[in-house]
């Protein structure tokens, strides 16, 4: 009989804890595993997501940018057919910096009317005569406009006799937008 009381008092409590972790603990364990699982499928999901939107962010602030510079440069640019204007407003601007333009010419090859942007990029060749730092003054004014490009070529040359000033010939490019007539082609 005692291996009976024995079997009963010990081998009870084992079988309930058998039977506990059977029909309890294992199916409540694997569905935490599964929601745990489930939790950090979310949480990938969530920062993808995150990133997604983050960077949509940012390319609708940077196409609100790049819209809104090309709106201010359509409301300073001229169309080419009235790029003399332009030309005149710079010879009125070199001569208040002290320097005369000699000569300014239009680089006819650089203009590509079939190219399909409504933005070329036309080159003018100005021969200009003045002291130095003048003449730079008047380039920096240059490079402040809004419809400047870039100087492609410089030559700065001088003359004895005219020493204090100097010739200079530069090659500048410069961005207008098509003439009206050349807009639907």
């Amino acid at each position: 009989m005692k291996f009976k009381t024995i079997y009963i008092w010990y081998g009870l409590p084992v079988f309930l804890i058998i039977l506990w972790v059977g029909l309890v603990f294992y199916p409540i364990s694997s569905s935490i595993k599964a929601k745990e699982i489930e939790l950090s499928k979310v949480r990938q999901e969530s920062k993808a997501a995150d990133i997604s939107l983050k960077t949509m962010i940012e390319s609708r602030d940077k196409e609100a940018h790049w819209k809104k510079s090309i709106d201010e440069f359509k409301a300073y640019a001229p169309e080419l057919d009235r790029f003399s204007d332009v030309m005149k407003e710079f010879k009125r601007l070199a001569q208040g910096r002290g320097v005369a333009i000699e000569h300014m010419t239009h680089v006819f090859d650089s203009v590509d009317i079939e190219q399909p942007s409504t933005i070329i990029t036309p080159l003018f060749e100005m021969e200009i005569k003045g002291r130095f730092l003048e003449m730079g003054r008047f380039l920096e004014e240059i490079v402040n406009q809004p419809i400047y490009r870039g100087i492609t070529k410089a030559q700065i040359s001088y003359n004895e006799k005219e020493y204090p000033v100097l010739a200079g010939k530069y090659i500048v490019a410069f961005k207008a937008m098509k003439g009206r007539a050349s807009e639907g082609k």
